[in-house]
């Protein structure tokens, strides 16, 4: 039981860090095409539904050009793929094993894997949220990310075959509840915004 719980707050705690460091990516471009003041405030909730890249002046975002809100709109994304090549690569150096350490590290790749493929293959199919953004301002771009995400989902699945079979099987059921309650909660997120 207490090895459950102990499963169950690592993966909380790695969801999290994904969520934080998607909007973290948004962040740094909002900075960057100024937007925003510090890159680092960004609201992610206890209970991870609604975050946002935010506060962003939103007279400043909408004078961006289209170019840099679609630029924007792929930071979060971009964020998830570097970090889920980091904490690859970290498991492949650190050889960690089967404890503790190891499960965290194989839940925040393969959930940063899982953040990336619902926006860019299952968020690109019904728009919502970011790719909303990147089908409104550059449309040409909708079939490139498509078959990105596709390509993407193919790892997603050989990441999550790769994990430790002590606990592949939390770490897939892990995995797909995030991503149904992320996808549900984007595209809740997007109709309420409207």
């Amino acid at each position: 039981m207490v090895r459950w719980l102990v499963w169950a707050a690592l993966g909380y705690g790695a969801l999290y860090a994904v969520i934080w460091l998607h909007e973290a990516g948004h962040s740094v471009l909002d900075c960057a095409f100024g937007c925003k003041d510090r890159w680092f405030q960004v609201e992610v909730k206890p209970y991870l539904f609604y975050s946002t890249p935010g506060p962003v002046d939103a007279e400043r975002y909408w004078a961006l050009t289209p170019g840099q809100r679609t630029a924007a709109a792929y930071g979060g994304v971009a964020a998830n793929l570097l970090w889920a090549l980091a904490g690859g690569g970290l498991l492949r150096l650190a050889g960690l094993g089967e404890g503790y350490p190891a499960l965290f590290l194989w839940l925040f790749a393969t959930l940063h894997l899982g953040e990336a493929v619902s926006y860019l293959f299952i968020g690109n199919l019904y728009p919502v949220s970011d790719m909303a953004i990147v089908a409104e301002e550059c449309p040409r771009l909708r079939v490139p990310t498509l078959i990105l995400g596709a390509a993407l989902a193919a790892a997603y699945v050989l990441a999550l075959w790769s994990v430790p079979e002590a606990f592949r099987g939390f770490v897939a059921v892990w995995n797909l509840c995030a991503v149904a309650c992320i996808c549900g909660g984007r595209i809740a997120f997007s109709l309420r915004r409207k």
